[in-house]
Parts: C-alpha cells; structure tokens; sequence
C-alpha cells in the first residue's frame, strides 16, 4: 500500500484540526484533498484571523509530526518485513 503523499496528508491533518477549531460544517474541516483543494484551503486560511491560522497551521503540523505510521511508511526499507534493513 502506498502512503499519501505529503501534501494529502497535510490538508487530512488541517481537516482534522479544522473541525476541533471552526466546527465540523467549516469548509477547511471537509477534508477533501485534490489539486483545486489545496488552492481552496491556502484561501480559506488566508481569510482567518492571523491568531486563528497560526493555531491551526500549528495543530496540523503537530498532527502530522505525531502519525508513526505515516513517518514509519517513508523509512526506507520500513515496508519489508522485519522492519529497516542494515
């Protein structure tokens, strides 16, 4: 299985982070990742209030730092079984 691709996983975590900041019905909390969403997004956060973006670009980021497996799946070597190869 391939993992998402970074960018994917950042506007998952800005979603995710979104919805506990704005509410589940703000339009950065959909989640929804293809190339006119990332222009979409990059708006939508312009928009706000610089205090409001800066804390959800920082629980995004936190988010991501935080998911092992994403990180585990860009390791090379971390796919095959056993774990890294030496």
């Amino acid at each position: 299985m391939t993992p998402p691709d970074p960018e994917t996983r950042f506007l998952a975590a800005l979603a995710q982070a979104a919805a506990v900041e704005l509410g589940a019905d703000h339009p950065l909390a959909s989640g929804t990742t293809d190339g006119r969403d990332t222009l979409l997004a990059q708006e939508q956060l312009a928009a706000l209030p610089e205090a409001t973006r800066e804390r959800l670009l920082a629980a995004a980021h936190r988010l991501m730092r935080e998911d092992l497996a994403a990180i585990w799946s860009f390791l090379p070597g971390a796919a095959q079984s056993g774990g890294m190869m030496h």
